[in-house]
């Protein structure tokens, strides 16, 4: 049975699990920016070809960071780009 593809994941990520996780998380949705060249390395984490629940973990791993920063008292907004992603990527 073939998984989601890729892009899939991506509208997956950005549409659904993204604005969950922070709305988990209680923070706004304007607190975080993911610049549209590093979803792939989120859907797939050292080349690893995960499904949904990896991505969601990603997500929501990433999305805590940003909320315990906020707690911490840096209110953001949160930029995540290619020299940043990796303490926001486990």
């Amino acid at each position: 049975m073939p998984g989601d593809s890729d892009a899939e994941k991506v509208i997956i990520g950005k549409s659904y699990i993204l604005p969950k996780a922070l709305q988990s998380a209680g923070l706004p949705t304007s607190v975080v920016t993911i610049d549209d060249t590093l979803w792939p390395q989120i859907v797939r984490p050292l080349g690893y070809d995960g499904g949904i629940r990896s991505l969601q973990r990603n997500i929501e791993g990433m999305v805590r960071k940003i909320a315990l920063g906020v707690v911490q008292g840096n209110p953001g907004p949160y930029r995540i780009t290619e020299q940043n992603i990796g303490q926001y990527l486990n």
